[in-house]
């Protein structure tokens, strides 16, 4: 039974310290002169949301970076998707249908890569949520996509993980 470990990607991960850090340290330095409630509500409450998401950035490189174990297994029989801040999640191939590539842009930069997981038969809690049903008047495949593969952080490129996928697909249809 063949294993593909995938690890965080270093580079990237010290990229968002960098930047992050760079944000951090000057609303440290500069929030004195640019925070200011009774004239500037709004904008101080935006620049403290975004000194919060800087801080996290922060935390979420600095764990990316020191991570040993790999963020994405693929087996034979299952896929599992790790994650730093919350549990495992493990998908058996003989239940996924298929998967598709999305990405999302903001003023024309590619900003987030994910791949979706198409099931066959996602689970009970989900098929019952609000959440499911409304995607699923909209599109099928979409809302069948109960786990996705976030890639920005792993040490292989998107197109190049879809094609390890499709094959373990292949192979899992072809062992029937």
């Amino acid at each position: 039974m063949e294993e593909l470990n995938f690890y965080t990607n270093k580079l990237t991960s010290f990229l968002l310290l960098f930047i992050s850090s760079i944000f951090v340290f000057g609303g440290i330095f500069l929030g004195d002169k640019m925070l200011d409630f009774e004239a500037k509500t709004f904008e101080s409450i935006i620049l403290i949301l975004a000194f919060f998401l800087f801080t996290f950035g922060i935390v979420l490189s600095i764990l990316l970076l020191t991570r040993k174990k790999p963020l994405l297994t693929i087996t034979d029989k299952q896929i599992i998707i790790y994650s730093v801040l919350t549990s495992s999640k493990t998908i058996e191939i003989n239940n996924i249908k298929s998967f598709f590539i999305v990405n999302n842009y903001t003023r024309g930069i590619k900003t987030n890569k994910q791949i979706f997981i198409e099931l066959k038969k996602p689970t009970e809690n989900y098929t019952k949520m609000w959440f499911y049903k409304f995607l699923s008047k909209i599109s099928k495949p979409l809302a069948n996509s109960q786990y996705s593969i976030q890639t920005d952080f792993l040490n292989i490129k998107q197109q190049k993980l879809l094609e390890i996928l499709n094959g373990k697909i292949k192979t899992s249809y072809n062992s029937r």
